[in-house]
């Protein structure tokens, strides 16, 4: 079963990450029927991010949060590409291209590379991160076709 769960900020904005989790769910993970997904529009700017995506208890829980200010501060395109980047961020996540290593108290975040081995980025740039670089690679081209689709 797939659930989704928006909850904090405004109702409008609720309600339009709602559909845009739902529009990612079924773009990116088409035949996947068990998932998680719990969206808070919390305050994330003063942790230096418009939003996060982390995984939850298992691999099918996934938790994102986006700033609650984001829609007031930036363009609505902005503010739905910053829910797609994080949707992509989950995408990555389900289909194991990125996983999260907890060992011995330090934790690690390791990218699937090309020849199919893990490796740990996270002492790399946030801006060179294999994740990242993707996520802002697809989030520009999927956002237009959402926006295209909502018109």
């Amino acid at each position: 079963m797939v659930n989704v769960c928006v909850t904090g900020g405004l109702k409008k904005d609720r309600e339009l990450i709602d559909d845009i989790v739902w529009w990612c769910k079924d773009m990116l993970l088409p035949r996947h029927r068990v998932i998680d997904i719990e969206v808070k529009l919390i305050k994330t700017f003063e942790e230096g991010a418009e939003g996060f995506c982390y995984r939850g208890g298992d691999d099918r829980d996934f938790h994102i949060e986006i700033d609650h200010r984001l829609s007031r501060t930036v363009s609505r395109e902005e503010f739905i590409e910053v829910v797609i980047h994080e949707m992509i961020h989950v995408w990555q996540g389900t289909t194991n291209r990125l996983i999260d290593k907890l060992k011995g108290g330090s934790y690690k975040q390791m990218w699937m590379c090309k020849d199919g081995k893990y490796r740990n980025y996270t002492e790399t740039k946030y801006e060179k991160q294999p994740w990242e670089v993707e996520a802002y690679k697809m989030s520009g081209p999927l956002t237009k076709h959402y926006m295209d689709q909502e018109l």
